[in-house]
């Protein structure tokens, strides 16, 4: 979908096919991209006739997956083998037997209108078809083939090697395959929680309008498949209107190791309140036999609360809290003040995640997961079907770097389509496997499934987004076994809870992204470079020498480098000698302060005593530039500088209230019942001096909230129209803020910038703020960008 990685490039080679003359070779092409890379129907090949070797790497219990993409020559293909053997061990007997192994066909679905302007419509692959018998490839086109691989646990660590067969008329393409087995395992149980919904009416439509106790056993299905790719649904697949039913039959699912939490049943009366007997009933004799651990409520009703629901959420808070008071009750909301106390487990979308609001309630005992749904879109992370893999593969890294407990989905078997019937919206039936759309404004949205019966399986069908969500999950699993080793290392130095951990993994997530909306999702293969160099640090060699290597930003452009070893051990940073910053009973701490541009920087550290030596090597990514001067862009001082915000929908004038500079702020009152209330601060000349912004580091400016938890908008606009709109704002109520926002995560020409603009969704009562102090920082002094 994106140019190809250049070390991609390097490893492509003219095909060479074993034991038979460039005559015989088959009119095709082969291709191995990563398993993190889309690669549509039509999507040219990076360079030539190439060959490919399939390379993989997993742990023990762990699936890995990956593709190979197959071109038809001129004549196309009509009777397409495809077989692969055993996984041999190149240095012991052991093997990796086919059985292990499953290959599919990539079903390719047309995107005939684009989610977002950053990916194009056309042909991409969703479906993983199981591999059987003959495949047909229409000239000029791709098909993707992809292997699954299972490494068993209790397979001995090594390099694996066999081979992938493509025959057509009798003649095989030989791929090689090898798969390196590191040596640990993943445990059945899944370290971060999750609910990806699991909806049983389109089931039961699909697969042939099934009812009763059929019903279920179709749906079962697909909550074990959603389980055996780490993604726990969110209720168990048996009915529960029935309470000893349900108790009876919960405990197959609830005891699972591999099953991370469940969704209890709600029960409302007849007049839609909440059924506290009938639910404190339930929740008793689940206690009874053990089985409350994992379990949480979640109700609909309250689902995405504004504000004139809050009162709501406290009533069904209170009623649960009353009927079994050791339950958990999830929200899918953005912590607010207003609501703190009424509820236990916080869910706020990806693009509203605010982590101190969030390390805020954790440390009272809340819990903190989140989502992602139709919203937001690219350059969010997401799941849908246009839009990369990279950011569907790097959530799990964002969760466990930003220490969230658990992600919620709202369905992965919606086959049905959410459209207007006579002026109402209401799901109807929908050819899955023709059309993306199971809700406007997203392809692939609302499923990771397709049902089977449309290619003779009677079940669910998985995808390549759902491979990529199973592939990150395991991935967390990785960065959770490397934490529980940097916590046995800090034991041994008597650190405890007082070691910064996830500073020692910072190295690594830096080097995937920037921001939770700042990844290079043009190179996919950096997810699987850093991902092994994780797991060589989780397989390293115990050492005599215990040492931990920490890293932070304490200001734009820098990093301090700490190092915690054994009293009396000296360090050396790329040959330079670390200084002694502290000592205590177990360890010393031994640091370095260093300036750094925008880039990857390799650092060697080097740790001795006694004749002992410990060697660490870190790769530091650097995204910003120290910026440590401020220009003026607005202070927000007088009449005129007020009056060059552009609104007809807020109510601004200068006030002597909450200044943070000068004397002065702009009163900004967000009128009630308008839609989208904004102020703009465009157009070079008059809104600001110039258009260029691309020699400032960020944009920032302060406001003040004396109201309720407030969200609002920070909109950028280039002089042809474009606009990034992806910089959502929350201010808590009473509080104030500095708004920072890099402009290098602005996806727009900054030589060419319209302007800025502050705007908010339709609000039911006036919204006051206070703004002042707009300004750009820079790496260097520079004039004024006032007009």
């Amino acid at each position: 979908m994106r140019a190809a990685a250049p070390a991609l490039l390097l490893m492509l080679a003219l095909l060479t096919l074993t034991g038979f003359s460039e005559a015989e070779a088959p009119d095709l092409q082969v291709w191995a991209p990563t398993n993190t890379e889309k690669v549509m129907r039509d999507q040219p090949f990076p360079g030539g006739e190439a060959a490919a070797a399939l390379k993989l790497e997993a742990a023990r219990n762990e699936y890995e997956s990956g593709q190979v993409i197959v071109k038809a020559g001129t004549d196309g293909l009509r009777k397409l083998q495809v077989s692969i053997g055993d996984l041999k061990r190149t240095d012991g007997p052991e093997k990796i037997g086919a059985e292990h192994i499953e290959l599919f066909r990539q079903h390719y679905i047309e995107v005939k209108t684009s989610t977002t302007a950053a990916y194009p419509k056309g042909w991409y692959p969703d479906a993983l078809i199981p591999l059987n018998g003959m495949l047909t490839v229409e000239a000029g086109q791709n098909q993707g083939i992809w292997v699954k691989v299972f490494v068993p646990k209790g397979q001995p660590a090594g390099v694996y090697t066999g081979e992938l067969f493509l025959h057509e008329t009798g003649t095989p393409v030989r791929v090689p395959v090898e798969l390196t087995v590191w040596d640990f395992e993943l445990t059945d149980e899944s370290h971060a929680k999750t609910n990806f919904g699991v909806w049983g009416g389109p089931i039961q439509e699909a697969h042939g309008n099934v009812v009763g106790e059929e019903a279920w056993a179709y749906i079962e299905k697909y909550y074990w498949a959603s389980v055996e790719h780490r993604l726990t649904p969110g209720y168990l697949p048996i009915p529960d209107a029935d309470i000893e039913y349900y108790v009876t039959h919960g405990p197959k699912y609830i005891n699972d190791p591999r099953v991370s939490a469940y969704r209890l049943p709600y029960y409302r009366t007849a007049d839609g309140e909440p059924d506290t007997a009938k639910i404190k009933a339930l929740v008793d004799r689940l206690r009874a036999e053990g089985l409350l651990e994992k379990a949480y409520f979640y109700v609909s009703e309250i689902d995405e609360p504004t504000a004139a629901k809050y009162g709501r959420v406290r009533h069904i808070t209170a009623a649960l809290a009353q009927a079994a008071p050791d339950v958990p009750h999830l929200v899918t909301i953005q912590p607010v003040d207003e609501l703190v106390g009424d509820l236990d487990i916080w869910v706020p979308s990806i693009d509203k995640f605010d982590p101190d609001f969030a390390k805020e309630r954790q440390a009272a005992g809340d819990h903190v997961w989140w989502y992602t749904y139709v919203k937001p879109t690219h350059p969010f992370p997401s799941y849908h079907l246009d839009d990369d893999l990279v950011g569907t593969r790097l959530l799990a890294w964002m969760q466990h770097d930003y220490g969230v407990e658990g992600t919620l989905y709202w369905a992965t078997t919606q086959f049905q389509k959410y459209a207007s019937v006579n002026g109402t919206y209401q799901y109807v039936s929908r050819d899955v496997w023709t059309d993306p759309l199971a809700f406007p404004g997203a392809n692939g949205d609302g499923y990771l499934f397709y049902p089977g019966t449309e290619v003779g399986v009677d079940g669910p069908i998985g995808t390549i987004r759902l491979e990529a969500l199973r592939e990150s999950m395991e991935d967390y699993e990785y960065l959770w076994l490397y934490e529980r080793r940097l916590r046995e290392t800090g034991e041994r130095l008597g650190l405890g809870e007082a070691f910064p951990y996830r500073d020692a993994i910072r190295p690594f997530y830096d080097r995937l992204y920037d921001d939770i909306k700042a990844y290079d999702e043009g190179d996919p293969a950096l997810v699987g470079e850093v991902r092994a160099a994780l797991a060589r640090e989780i397989v390293a060699e115990p050492l005599e020498l215990p040492a931990i290597v920490a890293i932070r930003a304490p200001a734009d452009g820098t990093r301090e480098v700490t190092v915690y070893a054994e009293p009396g051990a000296s360090a050396t940073l790329n040959g330079s000698p670390l200084a002694l910053a502290a000592q205590a009973a177990g360890h010393d701490k031994l640091t370095a302060t260093l300036a750094l541009s925008p880039g990857e920087h390799d650092v060697r550290i080097v740790v001795t005593k006694d004749g002992r030596v410990r060697e660490i090597e870190r790769t530091l990514a650097v995204y910003e530039t120290a910026a440590p001067h401020a220009i003026a862009l607005n202070e927000a001082e007088t009449a005129e500088d007020v009056s060059r915000f552009a609104t007809s929908t807020v109510n601004v004038s200068a006030s002597n209230d909450y200044a943070t500079q000068g004397e002065a702020s702009m009163k900004a009152e967000f009128r009630a019942n308008a839609n989208f209330p904004n102020l703009r601060l465009w157009h070079a000349g008059t809104g600001f001096r110039s258009a260029d912004w691309s020699g400032f580091e960020t944009v920032e400016f302060d406001v003040y909230n004396p109201g309720e938890t407030v969200q609002f908008y920070v909109k950028f606009s280039q002089t042809d129209g474009k606009s990034d709109d992806s910089f959502m704002q929350y201010v808590r109520a009473g509080s104030a803020e500095t708004i920072r926002i890099p402009l290098r995560q602005v996806g727009l020409d900054l030589t060419r910038m319209r302007g800025i603009e502050l705007w908010m969704w339709r609000q039911g009562a006036p919204v006051t703020l206070y703004f002042d102090h707009f300004r750009f920082t820079s790496a260097e002094p520079g004039e004024p960008m006032t007009p």
